[in-house]
């Protein structure tokens, strides 16, 4: 189950982990909130597909008017209580096959512990 309060652990980006990266992210139902390091709090719409081999999530950002302004198209898999998602940031519309962030192109590999 994806739903509920994550502390983001690390961030991998090309087989480096990204410093700083630390923050929280959100999961109630169909809706999402993101804070990563010091950014503003960011919100929107999740679509998450369980019964997709390998599980995926997409986290989606709106315009005020409600057209879509970003998609982030992940694969996403909980294990005990980490939850890891892995997205390609420069590839729109498509979603990385393994939880890796090495490879053509490099992936973003974010890790979640679940927070009690």
């Amino acid at each position: 189950m994806i739903e509920g309060e994550w502390s983001i652990i690390a961030v991998n980006y090309g087989g480096e982990t990204l410093p700083g990266r630390n923050g929280r992210l959100q999961i109630l139902g169909s809706r999402f909130s993101l804070q990563i390091g010091g950014t503003p709090r960011e919100v929107g719409a999740v679509e998450h597909d369980a019964d997709a081999s390998p599980a995926t999530l997409d986290l989606v950002w709106r315009e005020p008017g409600g057209g879509e302004s970003r998609r982030l198209r992940a694969i996403v898999r909980v294990r005990g209580e980490i939850l890891q998602f892995c997205y390609y940031p420069e590839a729109a519309g498509e979603r990385p096959s393994a939880f890796e962030s090495t490879g053509v192109p490099p992936a973003i590999l974010v890790r979640c512990r679940r927070e009690t």
